[in-house]
């Protein structure tokens, strides 16, 4: 049986062995939190989504945090992932693909040399080639269960409050059953550039007006190909403003809002 929990006194084994961010973190999800505390938000219509939800640390975060700011009741959490690892990985998701960004001024010179500070971290912890399947700590990301996020979600009573899609996002994405209607706001945690390919394509359409869709990898040291996308789709689509929130956890944190 679930635990009662007070989201503002959480306990540190439940933040970090469950997996929970709060606003007061001020972690990675920092201004995607206040954005869903903010009086806009309550007033934009839809639901949220999450592409690349992992073993569930920002669903989760996200859930708990709307649960206790009482909004869960209108709003739904759509959470999509394959849970078996990374798909098909492009070749605009090398990491190499940095020298091509920073040689025509896509990214900062800061942005490149902490870059090249991490492949230094790589050559002397891995032997092996650095490549978009093994640059991160979670690897390909294999080494998560559906079942394990769905006790989580148990434990937490936020079921009603959470609709888990499993599969490629191409496959998944293109039922229209397996997408709200409307959305207010969504998180793109996918890494690849065919995930954020094909989330932004079928998110935009139903994001409402001033809903944002906040961007995990577009400031990113590990993962180039979310860059190149997200740069082509904010030129192809007039009524996207690309808005740096600032930075937290050391990284900058970028949003795509939607003006019109």
């Amino acid at each position: 049986m679930a635990i009662k929990i007070d989201y503002k006194k959480l306990e540190k084994w439940e933040k970090n062995y469950l997996g929970i961010e709060t606003l007061e973190d001020k972690g990675k999800l920092f201004f995607y939190l206040k954005f869903l505390k903010s009086k806009i938000f309550s007033e934009i219509p839809g639901d949220i989504v999450e592409a690349g939800v992992y073993k569930g640390t920002s669903l989760i975060s996200c859930a708990l945090f709307m649960k206790y700011q009482n909004t869960l009741r209108s709003k739904l959490i759509w959470g999509y992932d394959t849970f078996k690892g990374f798909p098909k990985i492009s070749l605009l998701d090398q990491p190499n693909n940095f020298n091509y960004l920073y040689k025509n001024n896509k990214i900062s010179k800061d942005h490149y040399e902490k870059i090249l500070k991490l492949r230094e971290y790589h050559k002397v912890l891995k032997s092996n080639k650095i490549s978009a399947n093994n640059i991160s700590t979670s690897n390909n990301f294999e080494n998560t269960s559906l079942n394990l996020l769905k006790r989580k979600i148990e434990f937490f009573k936020i079921v009603k409050n959470v609709n888990l899609i499993k599969g490629e996002f191409k496959d998944t994405m293109k039922n229209k059953k397996n997408l709200p209607h409307k959305i207010s706001a969504g998180l793109i945690d996918c890494d690849l550039y065919d995930g954020y390919k094909v989330s932004l394509n079928n998110f935009w359409p139903r994001l409402s007006a001033n809903g944002k869709l906040f961007l995990d990898e577009y400031y990113s040291l590990k993962f180039p190909g979310p860059r190149f996308i997200v740069d082509e789709f904010i030129k192809k689509n007039k009524g996207a403003k690309l808005i740096k929130e600032g930075i937290s956890a050391d990284f900058e944190r970028w949003s795509i809002k939607k003006i019109y």
